[in-house]
């Protein structure tokens, strides 16, 4: 998942870049759209991290166990 963030920043970025009649024009509804695909990415990458690093920790617990 990790490796993917990227590609879907890329693909939130660049939509309404190639479609720009979808918002008519309106440097507003543009600029929210990108600040919101941002917290979107953001937020996604603080779930991810937070998944590896428990991975990380069970995998270091099952190495001192056994």
């Amino acid at each position: 998942m990790s490796r993917l963030t990227p590609v879907l920043g890329l693909f939130l970025f660049m939509v309404p870049l190639l479609g720009t009649q979808k918002f008519g024009g309106d440097l507003a509804a543009l600029l929210v759209y990108f600040f919101l695909a941002w917290a979107v990415l953001i937020l996604l990458a603080m779930l991810v991290a937070r998944a590896l690093v428990r991975q990380m920790a069970d995998e270091q617990a099952e190495e001192r166990l056994g």
